[in-house]
């Protein structure tokens, strides 16, 4: 009975190993969101342009994604996207996007762009999120 218990336990550390070697990429580590949410940033006259390359085997919640200058949400224009709708086991339907996603928002004189901060989260196929993300817009 005991030795059956260990041969389970043993079984299923190296299926955890094996399996976590696909979630860290082979490299025994997570890579950080900047790595697979790709994100920059062009600001022109009269819009600043935000876009979001994604790793394959990875994807961000479209509804995570927000632009706040304090504590006041500014609204974004979405140029293109790969959106699809996600079962996900925590916030149920959802919509998610994957490749690229680009943004706009628009820029008048009373808003200081470097105070503009960008929140955005996504998750790996593999099972791995990561948490909320917060970067400056400049």
């Amino acid at each position: 009975m005991i030795k059956s218990l260990i041969i389970i336990l043993l079984s299923n550390v190296i299926a955890g190993e094996l399996y976590s070697a696909n979630l860290f990429e082979n490299s025994n580590r997570v890579p950080e969101a900047n790595e697979v949410f790709a994100l920059t940033t062009n600001v022109e006259k009269q819009a600043a342009y935000i876009t979001w390359q994604i790793r394959d085997g990875y994807y961000m919640y479209l509804d995570s994604i927000k632009l706040k200058l304090k504590d006041k949400v500014l609204p974004f224009k979405t140029l293109e996207s790969s959106k699809e709708l996600y079962k996900d086991e925590f916030f149920g339907e959802t919509e998610i996007l994957r490749d690229e996603f680009i943004i706009s928002i628009e820029i008048n004189s009373s808003l200081n762009l470097s105070e503009v901060l960008i929140y955005y989260q996504g998750c790996s196929e593999a099972g791995f999120c990561y948490p909320m993300q917060k970067n400056q817009l400049l």
